[in-house]
């Protein structure tokens, strides 16, 4: 038994609007119609987790159950003192036996103390610790497989979803609303079924009568609970939403507070952030009060019954039918099961929103990604080959085709620059040859085989990718180097900076590479971010590159740096570089012009310059003429 509590303490389970008046697009995961998306029951998705610690369960609902029978024979002591302890003193007052009832009384209080102390408080004791546990693991691996889905989510879903919603369903009120809910099951719901059951069961054997008010009372409390979880699941679908939604909306406010100083406009946010604060406010007190409500009906119940159970037990002492010590006894057993019911009806109030919470967790686990991964590993991913696409079309929205029967083919070692003016599809290309992305028809390859037969991770980790806003992780150098590969030697992490150009202001900061970057690397300038970037990439050792605009945002200095870096880089890999300044693109061996989603011209720097076409016209706006960049 000691070795599985251990296993308990430190094994897991495998890891199985901007306000609420904004209208939602019908094919929105989160706010979509119920309908498309059917929730899971409570067990179908929190069996998994739960599973591993079934036998654990069980033992910790044996012992809760416990601490419920006990609770009965306490309410229930009343009537024994009366019946047992005090009429027999009575009728043997003049008797020698008497003696007898001191220790009547003696058995009595010990068996009270005995299963209060040891019955009730130990064994509720080890049952709620041996409960908080599992639920924190469940909770744990909820949490866990709810990041991984998001993780694995394609970026259609992404681009539809706050991330600032995302974080409050991991850390927000739906964890934190199961939470509470296990927390009452635990630590108040399942002695409280018992003690009923028990408690009714006990008394029911002294008078019908008597019996069924105390079980009208409990019926009738089940019935305003059933009401109440109804409701109060709408109440809190309701809240969730809006505050996710304002979560999401601050974030972003957050997250722009450059920006937000960049264009003064502090007082339009500090306007804004009150709307939705207000806003969030009001829907907190509409919750409340709601809840307040339904705890009024059950209050309701209890007193009306507990009239009617006095009434009922006067007359019945009165016409003999009962004594004072069983009258007493129901009068203390009524008392006994407020505290219950009421844990009962706030369990109820607790899943309502519990319930609340799991499906809008579920919404997203049950969401489709429409770039999945091939069912098993799938083929590994080739480290070289040819990339070719075959009559690709994609469109991000239904009928505003981005890219329009693409056929394309880059050889093994190749330096692709791709061109054309804004939206003519150009990162769209990058995303689909990182498979972030499937085309909505045709096909792309690689050594002659289909994206899609690869696991999408896998295929993105030959790739190395630098963007023009590379993403900084707010932690030190190293740790933005080894987010890439964690087991990166101090030589290796060394060489892919110096051959980024990044070691020269690595080693005149502070820390070196244990140098903290602030978010979004604040504390690095646009060039030094972009060789990190570089150096981050090239620790994957990927087969292939794709810069998408590494240097349209640089100084002359910076951008040679990078230049420079890209060159180094690259080697004898294939390149894909996206670009907007003609000028950074004439070491490359093709060129491929797109336009409104097609290839309008493809051959080398010198061809495309000297011949008229869109390329041409691109670089007399940008003062580039064929002389001036021969």
């Amino acid at each position: 038994m000691r070795r599985k509590i251990n296993r308990l303490s430190f094994e897991s389970p495998p890891p199985v609007v901007p306000d609420s008046a904004a209208k939602r697009r019908p094919d929105d995961p989160l706010h979509g119609s119920s309908k498309h998306h059917p929730a899971r029951s409570t067990c179908q998705l929190l069996w998994p987790l739960i599973g591993p610690y079934k036998w654990w369960t069980l033992l910790a609902v044996s012992l809760v159950a416990f601490h419920g029978v006990a609770i009965s024979f306490q309410s229930l002591l009343p009537k024994f003192l009366i019946d047992d302890v005090l009429r027999a003193g009575r009728v043997l007052v003049d008797s020698a036996e008497r003696e007898g009832v001191g220790t009547r009384l003696l058995v009595l209080l010990s068996i009270y103390l005995l299963v209060s102390l040891i019955g009730r408080m130990a064994a509720w004791h080890l049952g709620y610790r041996i409960f908080g546990r599992v639920r924190e693991k469940v909770v744990f691996g909820l949490r866990s497989t709810f990041f991984r889905k998001v993780n694995a989510l394609c970026l259609r879903f992404h681009n539809k979803v706050n991330s600032g919603e995302l974080f409050s369903y991991l850390f927000g009120s739906p964890l934190v609303q199961i939470q509470d809910y296990f927390r009452i099951v635990v630590m108040h719901g399942i002695g409280a079924v018992v003690t009923l059951v028990t408690t009714l069961s006990w008394t029911g054997m002294w008078d019908p009568a008597m019996a069924l008010v105390l079980a009208a009372t409990v019926g009738s409390t089940f019935a305003v609970s059933c009401h109440a979880y109804l409701r109060m699941r709408e109440v809190h679908r309701d809240f969730q939403k809006s505050e996710a939604s304002v979560s999401g909306y601050v974030e972003d406010l957050l997250r722009g507070a450059r920006d937000v100083k960049l264009y003064a406009m502090e007082n339009e946010t500090n306007r804004g952030f009150d709307d939705r604060a207000e806003f969030i406010s009001r829907k907190s007190y509409y919750r409340d009060m709601n809840t307040h409500v339904q705890w009024m009906k059950m209050e309701t119940v209890g007193y009306s019954a507990f009239a009617v159970l006095a009434a009922l037990g006067v007359w019945r002492v009165l016409e003999g039918g009962i004594g004072i010590g069983q009258l007493s006894g129901y009068l203390a057993a009524f008392l006994a099961l407020q505290q219950p019911l009421r844990m009962i009806f706030e369990m109820a109030v607790q899943y309502g929103a519990a319930r609340a919470s799991l499906e809008r967790i579920d919404r997203v686990l049950t969401t489709a990604s429409t770039t999945p991964d091939p069912v098993g590993d799938g083929v590994p991913v080739p480290r070289r080959g040819e990339i070719r696409l075959s009559a690709v079309e994609f469109e991000y929205e239904r009928d505003q085709p981005i890219i329009n029967n693409m056929n394309l083919a880059i050889p093994y070692g190749q330096r692709v620059a791709v061109v054309g003016p804004s939206g003519g599809g150009k990162s769209t290309l990058a995303m689909l040859l990182l498979r972030l992305y499937d085309p909505k028809s045709g096909d792309i390859f690689i050594d002659g085989k289909n994206l899609k037969s690869f696991n999408g991770s896998e295929l993105r980790s030959r790739f190395g990718v630098v963007p023009q806003n590379p993403f900084i992780f707010q932690t030190s150098i190293r740790g933005n180097l080894c987010a890439i590969r964690p087991d990166a030697s101090e030589d290796l992490l060394r060489k892919v900076c110096q051959i980024a150009n990044a070691w020269e202001f690595i080693e005149r900061l502070p820390d070196g590479l244990d140098t903290a970057v602030g978010e979004g690397g604040s504390t690095l300038s646009g060039g030094q971010r972009q060789r990190l970037a570089i150096a981050r990439a090239l620790l994957c050792d990927p087969g292939f590159f794709i810069f998408d605009e590494a240097t349209s945002a640089l100084d002359a200095v910076s951008e040679r740096l990078v230049q420079d870096a890209m060159e180094r880089a690259i080697g004898n890999r294939t390149a894909i570089v996206i670009a907007h300044r003609l000028a950074t693109i004439r070491r490359c061996d093709r060129i491929i012009v797109l336009d409104a989603g097609r290839i309008v011209q493809d051959g080398s720097y010198d061809e495309l310059s000297s011949a008229s076409g869109l390329f041409r016209t691109l670089l007399s706006k940008q003062r580039l003429g064929p002389e001036a960049s021969s």
